[in-house]
């Protein structure tokens, strides 16, 4: 008899998935580290740091375009209010 990786990672993900069926919160906290860990398994540390790198970037070039839509709002509705509100009045 020996001992077989992959069947043993077959038989822990079969009863994971029963223990997830029954709302285990122990069964889902390992099923989702193990998924974490298959995804980052295969990929190397300069990857996953060239990938870090990415997303940041990423998400500060998101911030800056969100300060700078929220910058142009306000100036247009402090610029625009003084406008539609004189216009209103005039309706009126």
């Amino acid at each position: 008899m020996y001992w077989n990786p992959e069947k043993e990672d077959l038989q822990e993900r079969l009863e994971s998935v029963e223990k997830s069926k029954t709302g285990d919160p122990e069964a889902i906290k390992a099923r989702i580290g193990r998924g974490l860990r298959h995804r980052t398994a295969g990929v190397s540390s300069e990857t996953r740091g060239f990938r870090t790198r990415q997303v940041q970037k990423s998400n500060k070039t998101l911030v800056i375009v969100l300060v700078a839509l929220i910058l142009g709002a306000l100036l247009l509705l402090f610029y625009l209010a003084p406008i539609i509100q004189e216009a209103t009045e005039k309706t009126i």
